[in-house]
């Protein structure tokens, strides 16, 4: 439902915030209570794996990728202490929880109207979420051969996600509670197509480029296949996430559930961003390419070899016809010069020359 609380008195507020949450306090709640718990699990996740990409992949990582990854561990950081600043607001600080308004009422139901912590989780949660997808995009853009149409694409999509984020944050100063979800409808869907068409485009793009990839060779099909199922684990769980999050929103605008999935969307692009930063690093360690050069064993190489010794008389060489007179009377074997260097009797009458 959609009402203006703006002009009530804190009694009639009071009494409709009741009645939109009290006759169900684990579905309306839950989801309330349930999602900055679940956050902060996961930015436990967090810190391991970012504490095992710190000791083995950082050294051998791109500058880019460094400070890319040293943003997003501080912007999801920040991310969980204001979803529990978020859980304060609503169970400690404003909601009066005692044991008094335990056994008599179940405090005060206002304070899950206000607006100022759903409005800001749009925005910065796509600051993180929308760093993860450039990731993503640049290592689509190299595995498809630098196909530049694809990446305007998706550098298109991205850019639709913040117009429509930016104009939700425009129109919620303008909302009173979250009574009027419903008003955002339009803004709020936009927003979430664009994300998960972005999600599908980058995750059947990666899988595309990586069967592409396919040689035939076994052990590097072998290794495109794990990066295959490495791909899907890592892109599905923002997809999946966002696709309840389009569903929930689909059936009941004004339910408390989209708040829940509003807080896990960045923690899934997060966890799912320094998993894949992890499983590089541990593929360079195994080197499951085993005709990769970081084998730990000496490689040995054996050569036979077989000498053959082929051994023949040659025959002497008989002079050929051209050859008969090779010795002439008037040849250099029969002149007297050849000894003394002079012919004599050269003007005889009876010399035969």
């Amino acid at each position: 439902m959609s009402v203006d609380i703006s002009g009530m008195p804190p009694e009639q507020v009071e009494a409709i915030a009741k009645m939109a949450f009290g006759d169900n306090l684990g579905l309306k709640l839950g989801p309330v209570l349930l999602g900055p718990i679940f956050d902060s699990i996961l930015w436990g996740v967090m810190l391991i794996q970012f504490q095992n990409w710190w000791s083995y992949c950082r050294p051998t990582e791109r500058t880019v990728i460094n400070y890319l990854t040293y943003y997003i561990m501080i912007a999801s950081s920040a991310w969980t202490f204001m979803c529990i600043a978020y859980n304060m607001h609503n169970f400690v600080f404003r909601w009066g929880l005692t044991i008094a308004t335990i056994l008599v009422d179940f405090g005060t139901f206002t304070t899950f109207l206000e607006m100022p912590y759903p409005t800001a989780f749009p925005a910065v949660g796509f600051a993180m979420s929308s760093a993860v997808q450039a990731f993503y995009v640049e290592r689509t853009f190299r595995l498809n051969n630098r196909n530049i149409p694809l990446v305007i694409l998706l550098i298109g999509c991205i850019l639709g996600e913040l117009t429509s984020v930016l104009i939700i944050v425009i129109k919620c100063k303008g909302v009173s509670s979250e009574l009027q979800a419903g008003d955002l409808l339009m803004e709020i869907r936009a927003w979430q197509c664009l994300t998960l068409g972005s999600d599908a485009i980058i995750t059947v793009s990666l899988a595309w480029g990586l069967w592409r990839a396919k040689t035939g060779w076994s052990h590097t099909d072998a290794l495109v296949k794990k990066l295959l199922l490495i791909t899907l684990e890592t892109q599905l769980a923002p997809t999946l996430v966002m696709l309840g999050f389009v569903i929930e929103m689909s059936i009941f605008p004004a339910s408390t559930m989209g708040i829940f999935f509003d807080i896990m969307i960045p923690k899934a692009y997060t966890v799912g961003y320094l998993a894949t930063l992890n499983t590089r690093g541990d593929q360079t360690k195994s080197n499951a390419y085993h005709l990769g050069s970081g084998r730990l064993q000496q490689a040995t190489v054996q050569v036979d070899t077989d000498t053959y010794v082929e051994s023949y008389q040659m025959k002497a060489s008989k002079p050929g016809v051209n050859r008969d007179q090779i010795y002439e009377e008037e040849s250099i074997e029969h002149l007297d010069y050849a000894n003394n260097l002079s012919k004599r009797d050269l003007n005889q009458p009876n010399h035969n020359f």
